[in-house]
């Protein structure tokens, strides 16, 4: 947490009766006197106003550094910030929205607007009549950013925009593989949402089998975490609520679809610092909203334990057990490594499943335990016990109102 600059400055007072009881002021009561009182510069210019349009994650923070509650809800914690001296705004992030769709018109009327939007071509892709196909030759390949699975990706533009290529290994690609990168286009091609990747369409060339998405500058999660400064805690609810938007979209469309391998790998970080997420090569769909699937699949330390038997039954709450995960690495920032990174296989499935063992909390309660609460939920062993993702994002919210 930030330090609070506090100084100090004379103040005279004219009698006992001045002296209101509780106050912080400690004076000799004899005649007039001179007594110390606490000046917070960050604190002085605020109203109860300009407190109230802060997010309430800005508010928790700004209670903690002065040693104040930061839990109850938002109108208690400016009223505890408005008896210790006034405020200082800090800006918070804005709430996310889903994404809208312009016409051609609109596009091209743009001024400075350059080649075809791919938003606009979003557009195209709801006709099922339109493929998404891109010459190979449209795209310019720059630097690679990463392997993962059974692909490549690299920075590139396509008709003048900047995009992410992903890339299939060719030379040593089988029929599954295929199969998965045609499962992800169809997905991708179906999502429509701020926090989801978008996709733009797909190269079939036989030497080039790519598909296009938007790139996002900074990187998947995991990595940005390790290079890049802990931001305010208001950025980081922000994070968890993309993330919990993303995956309620995807839980409540119908059919619903399980992403099946949420983890910060697979949460990529935009230009303007937004989450999203990526790589639907092992979702699945849930044909009824009363279906479990019966799949094994994904990353072991983010799995659910009902991912391991040798018949796994299960249905969307493996997404909200992996996110809790999720969570508990972005309010760590990675100081404390990834879930359950010092374990062997045999270890974690013996240590999460048969233990109920989780990622400690110790070092994370600076936070309000509210959030701590939220992300053991999260993670409990019976998946009817944990939240909806829908559940999440109200919670979450709350923060940021």
């Amino acid at each position: 947490m930030a330090n609070v600059n506090v100084q100090f400055e004379q103040v005279r007072v004219g009698s006992p009766n001045e002296i209101q009881p509780g106050s912080p002021l400690q004076a000799v009561v004899k005649g007039f006197q001179t007594i110390e009182r606490h000046v917070d510069e960050r604190l002085e210019n605020e109203t109860e106003e300009t407190l109230n349009a802060k997010i309430k994650a800005d508010i928790v923070v700004m209670c903690q550094e002065r040693g104040l509650p930061d839990e109850g809800d938002k109108k208690t914690l400016i009223k505890a910030l408005l008896d210790w001296q006034k405020a200082k705004p800090i800006p918070g992030p804005s709430t996310p929205t889903l994404c809208s769709v312009e016409p051609a018109a609109a596009v091209a009327n743009k001024k400075g607007a350059g080649p075809i939007n791919t938003i606009h071509l979003n557009s195209l892709l709801l006709d099922e009549n339109f493929q998404g196909e891109i010459a190979y030759e449209q795209l310019v390949v720059g630097r690679k950013l990463g392997s993962g699975g059974f692909k490549d990706c690299y920075a590139g533009t396509y008709l003048g925009e900047a995009v992410a290529i992903g890339e299939l290994r060719v030379q040593n690609f089988t029929e599954m593989d295929i199969t998965e990168m045609k499962h992800e286009i169809n997905v991708l091609k179906q999502l429509r949402h701020e926090n989801i990747i978008r996709f733009i369409g797909v190269c079939t060339n036989i030497k080039h089998l790519c598909i296009v998405t938007e790139l996002c500058e900074n990187g998947d999660l995991y990595d940005f975490m390790r290079k890049a400064k802990k931001p305010s805690f208001g950025r980081l609810i922000m994070y968890m609520h993309d993330i919990a938007l993303a995956c309620s979209y995807l839980h409540t469309r119908r059919p619903s679809i399980i992403h099946r391998d949420m983890k910060s790998m697979n949460v990529l970080i935009s230009s303007d610092d937004r989450a999203k997420i990526n790589d639907f090569g092992l979702a699945r769909i849930r044909p009824r909203a009363n279906a479990s699937l019966h799949t094994q699949c994904g990353t072991p330390n983010w799995q659910a334990p009902e991912f391991w038997t040798p018949n796994p039954s299960y249905t969307e709450k493996v997404d909200v057990y992996a996110c809790g995960l999720i969570y508990w690495e972005i309010l760590s920032w990675a100081e404390l490594g990834y879930p359950y990174h010092n374990l062997t296989e045999h270890q974690l499935y013996e240590a999460v499943r048969d233990k109920e063992e989780r990622p400690p909390l110790e070092k994370l309660r600076k936070y309000p335990g509210s959030l701590l609460a939220l992300i053991q939920e999260m993670w409990r062993k019976d998946p009817k016990k944990r939240p909806s993702m829908s559940n999440v994002v109200d919670r979450l919210a709350e923060y940021l109102e």
